[in-house]
């Protein structure tokens, strides 16, 4: 499946649904994996949303999770994967769909800023995948701001 400058993908009947370019192609027309290129900015004060990843079947039951698989790991931060629950109308005949989703997040080590990069694959059921290319602007950490003592009368 081809999916360009994408990260959230829901296959849904041997199509794929890109959210954000909405580009739909064939699982079966794919011979090798895809790249899909793409940068977040983050910071270490909280984990960044990278994509969401999930299946249904035609009759708009869930299908099995992908499998995300690290091909080359973060150096100033983490990837972690979780699952979740996917819920859209986005797909045509399934009104409300609901379907368990992985997840995946980056966070940055605290103290760190400048540019980090990480590639994954997300791999079906059928074993098609596809290759996610990601950089990772990190930008300082905003400063908390204590409230003051206010004045004494």
């Amino acid at each position: 499946m081809s999916i360009s400058r994408c990260t959230t993908m829901l296959r849904y009947g041997g199509l794929a649904l890109a959210s954000a370019a909405m580009m739909v192609t064939s699982a079966l027309a794919q011979p090798a994996p895809s790249n899909n290129y793409t940068s977040f900015e983050a910071t270490s004060a909280k984990p960044v949303q990278i994509g969401y990843y999930a299946e249904a079947h035609k009759d708009c039951t869930p299908a099995p999770l992908p499998t995300i698989r690290v091909i080359e790991a973060p150096k100033s931060g983490t990837l972690t994967v979780r699952v979740g629950e996917l819920k859209t109308n986005q797909v045509a005949g399934c009104p409300g769909l609901k379907t368990p989703a992985r997840i995946v997040f980056y966070q940055a080590r605290a103290g760190t800023f400048g540019t980090d990069h990480l590639v994954y694959a997300v791999i079906n059921a059928t074993g098609a995948a596809a290759t996610y290319d990601v950089t990772i602007n990190i930008k300082e950490a905003p400063k908390e701001v204590k409230p003051s003592g206010g004045s004494k009368i």
